[in-house]
């Protein structure tokens, strides 16, 4: 597989950001994410350890296991050596509407609950689909997993549909998507999401939906969001949003970690070779970072995970990947990412 299947964007200078204390963030009451600057079913496959929305099951601290990420230049070195290799392109979805102003519309309000591409977005999607074409860089992939949050999967249908292989599947799984926090970040319930991408060849068989909250509880969300495990799970916690409109997830950053090492778990039992990923800016930030020097940029105060009593002070030494000592690689992998791009490596097992 030729280097130039990696993406190439101009260098950014990184810096270490000291995690903020809580109020700062309560200070910040709106916001945007930052955007970007210019179908068959399958049977029912288990969720691995630390599934979202389940018992955190995960190993404590340093047995908690990291998987090994190369660029695609060692591909073949690491078939000679008898590694199980598979290639990942992952992509950032494209500009969502929470990703913008729009007359103080933020992220933050019900208007954006699991927001959706604008129409920039769509265009940032039909450029990375061309390009695609041109130099088929994801022609081999057979399978896309895509986070079950709309944006990611509109991302998937619009820039790998017809780009993959032509009987590649399209699954959306939970532990791919973004950090829960915010009204954009809440997904819809499965049957929704089915219902308006199932025909587009999309599985949402992987996803589990609680029973519904009773509505005349204290404890309900102010939004309709109780189809989301992540999003109640974290409600259990810190209460509905009316009480808590802060960080949720980002500030359990352990349980983000564990999500990511759930997925190359899962990948790891798939026999596909060659995947494309669309997910998340926060989540692949923690992802490519957890555990390494420098920890994870502008992550907030980690004081959920000792709310929640599931924290062990090895957590955080313990990282989700590694990288071979190949500093260039790393510092290119732990980039931010912008909306719409695409970057392709391997793991190997």
């Amino acid at each position: 597989m030729p280097n130039a299947a990696v993406a190439v964007v101009a260098p950014r200078t990184r810096v270490a950001i000291p995690a903020f204390p809580r109020s700062a963030w309560i200070r910040a009451r709106g916001g945007v994410r930052s955007a970007s600057r210019a179908a068959s079913t399958s049977s029912r496959e288990p969720m691995s350890t630390g599934a979202p929305g389940g018992s955190r099951d995960a190993p404590a601290g340093p047995e908690r296991r990291a998987f090994a990420l190369h660029p695609v230049s060692r591909r073949d070195a690491l078939l000679a050596q008898g590694k199980d290799v598979r290639v990942v392109h992952m992509v950032r979805h494209a500009q969502g509407t929470h990703n913008v102003d729009q007359n103080g519309v933020t992220l933050r309000d019900p208007a954006n609950h699991d927001a959706r591409l604008t129409p920039f977005g769509e265009q940032q999607c039909d450029a990375l689909s061309l390009a695609l074409r041109r130099d088929g860089r994801v022609a081999g992939a057979t399978l896309v997993v895509t986070s079950p949050l709309t944006r990611c999967v509109q991302t998937a249908l619009l820039c790998f549909k017809g780009r993959v292989a032509d009987d590649a599947r399209f699954v959306a799984h939970e532990s791919v998507r973004e950090t829960v926090n915010f009204a954009c970040d809440a997904r819809r319930s499965a049957d929704a999401l089915a219902d308006e991408f199932a025909a587009a060849g999309v599985d949402f068989s992987l996803l589990v939906d609680p029973p519904r909250a009773d509505e005349t509880s204290d404890a309900r969300s102010s939004y309709e969001y109780s189809a989301d495990p992540l999003w109640r799970k974290y409600e259990s916690v810190v209460g509905n949003a009316r009480a808590w409109d802060d960080h949720r997830e980002s500030g359990d950053l352990v349980s983000v970690a564990d999500r990511a090492r759930a997925f190359f778990a899962w990948l790891e039992t798939r026999t596909e070779r060659e995947v494309a990923v669309s997910s998340h800016s926060a989540f692949l930030r923690c992802l490519f970072s957890w555990g390494h020097a420098g920890g994870v940029r502008a992550a907030p105060e980690q004081t959920i995970c000792r709310v929640g009593g599931a924290f062990d002070e090895g957590d955080a030494s313990t990282p989700v990947v590694t990288y071979g000592g190949d500093a260039a690689f790393e510092a290119r992998m732990r980039e931010d990412w912008d909306n719409c791009e695409l970057r392709t490596f391997l793991v190997s097992y």
